[in-house]
């Protein structure tokens, strides 16, 4: 089966899942640590966009993450 959603997508929900046993606030945190540790800006901006562009495919704990992290021009 392929998968029809931007790697980015793909990669932000299976993280958001791995902590989504901490309470939300604690879950976005952790997850934008995670983000702007070890991706690269590029990912970043594309998550970015699929934010703005309201995917629904996103998890809302990515989500929120994404709202975390540092706006790079």
């Amino acid at each position: 089966m392929t998968s029809t959603l931007p790697p980015e997508a793909r990669m932000g929900n299976d993280i958001a899942r791995q902590f989504a046993h901490l309470p939300h606030e604690a879950a976005a945190d952790a997850i934008a640590a995670h983000l702007e540790r070890f991706w690269d800006p590029r990912m970043k901006a594309t998550l970015h966009t699929l934010v703005i562009t309201h995917d629904d495919s996103l998890d809302p704990l990515l989500v929120a993450a994404e709202a975390r992290l540092a706006v790079q021009p």
